[in-house]
Formats: C-alpha cells, sequence, structure tokens
C-alpha cells in the first residue's frame, strides 16, 4: 500500500477533484434520484474556499471542501475514491479541517448529507459526529473539534 500526503488544492486539480467525486458518488446517483449533483462549481471552490486533496504517488484519492462560517466550520463536500475506501482517508481529511479549525478558533464541525446515503451516515457516526437533525432528506451532523 502507498502512502497518502494531504496538501491544499491547486487549480490543475480540478479536473482530478471532479473525477474522484464522481466516482464517489456513482453508486449512490444510481439509486437517489435527488443527490444534487456536487461536481459543479470545482474550480470556483479551489479559488474560493478551502480544499484538501489525499493523494499517493500515483493519482488523487480524495478531497474535502471546507470553510468557515461563524464560528463553524462547515464541510461541503467529501468523497473517497471508491478503490481507496476503508483506508482511512475520509478520516485524515476530516482530522484536517478539525486542527485548521482549531488553529482558527473554531470549536465545531457541521456537515450535512442524503438521508438515504446509509454507508455516509455510518462511516460519520462511527468517526464520532453526531446526527443533529433533519429536514427533507437533509440528515445534519455535527462534531467538536
Amino acid at each position: 500500500m502507498t502512502g497518502i500526503s494531504l496538501r491544499r488544492a491547486v487549480a490543475t486539480d480540478a479536473e482530478p477533484i471532479r473525477r474522484c467525486i464522481e466516482a464517489a458518488y456513482a453508486a449512490a446517483r444510481q439509486s437517489i434520484p435527488d443527490l444534487p449533483d456536487v461536481t459543479e462549481g470545482v474550480e470556483e471552490d479551489i479559488r474560493d474556499r478551502n480544499v484538501v486533496v489525499a493523494a499517493d504517488e500515483t493519482s488523487l484519492q480524495g478531497v474535502v471542501v471546507f470553510g468557515f462560517e461563524r464560528e463553524t466550520a462547515m464541510i461541503f463536500n467529501l468523497a473517497v475514491s471508491p478503490d481507496a475506501q476503508g483506508r482511512g482517508i475520509a478520516r485524515q481529511l476530516l482530522d484536517f479541517v478539525a486542527t485548521e479549525a482549531r488553529e482558527n478558533g473554531v470549536w465545531s464541525m457541521r456537515l450535512t448529507t442524503h438521508r438515504l446515503m446509509a454507508d455516509t451516515r455510518a462511516m460519520y457516526c462511527h468517526l464520532g459526529w453526531q446526527e443533529t437533525g433533519h429536514e427533507g432528506n437533509k440528515v445534519y451532523f455535527s462534531k467538536p473539534t
């Protein structure tokens, strides 16, 4: 197994990020008709938000898009390539966000996922996130940093 390193995304990462997100959401998109397309705006995210990628020696394996709203770190998107899932990449990316949040005096993280994404919801719970509510098909999670 190759090692994973985390780094800030640059403009040339846009297409590999888009491919990673498409692959990560492919199965869910087949079974969840109202799942929004989260591959749009990657270039803007890299320019305007915090985007961190997880890569090994050969390819991009995961990405997290986040930002700070008031006193909360908001996770806007987290995706791990299907062939890299189960290697702790999501945990590494979320730990990066938590560390950066604490360094900026932010003590809370939040995210939203689709209620039908059972595996995703289970992963967040496994990583210590708490479901805090729901509205329609949205499920809200939070976690202290």
